[in-house]
């Protein structure tokens, strides 16, 4: 009885709450009647379990996870970051270079490991080049917190 008292309570101060903050207009009446329902199907619950022998229940749906969307998001994003990542290095270190970057198909999709693959070491000084690579893996390790290789 206490479970259907604080049930009522529940539902009635929500469909208060609800009533106040929604829209005026077509969309606020049917969210009005929606609460109203609500209120209904509480308040009937103890005369179904009682006419029928049974309770009134609902069943759940079970929610998972949808690993190929998230494969996809996360191949999307590596493209994009290959772009940016092989735009950051023609401009700041003058460098042409193919760029692979994974990332895990996690609710974040972090970066799991960059991979530059440099073809084109630009016009620079004599002996100016023999540091960039690890002046490139050094940014990009910092910058995006993940196993970077550069060859």
């Amino acid at each position: 009885m206490k479970e259907y008292v604080l049930a009522i309570a529940g539902v009635v101060l929500l469909s208060a709450v609800v009533s106040i903050i929604a829209p005026s207009g077509k969309m606020g009446k049917f969210i009005k009647g929606a609460m109203r329902l609500a209120i209904l199907v509480v308040l009937i619950s103890p005369f179904a379990k009682w006419i029928g022998g049974g309770e009134l229940s609902f069943s759940t749906a079970k929610i998972g996870e949808d690993g190929a969307y998230l494969s996809f998001c996360a191949e999307r994003l590596s493209e994009e970051d290959e772009k940016e990542i092989e735009s950051f290095l023609k401009d700041e270190f003058d460098v042409g270079a193919e760029v692979q970057v994974k990332r895990k198909t996690d609710a974040k999709f972090s970066y799991q490991k960059i991979s530059v693959k440099i073809f084109d070491f630009g016009i620079i000084g004599q002996d100016e080049h023999i540091d960039t690579m690890s002046r490139i893996q050094e940014t990009l390790q910092a910058k995006y917190g993940c196993l970077t290789e550069v060859a």
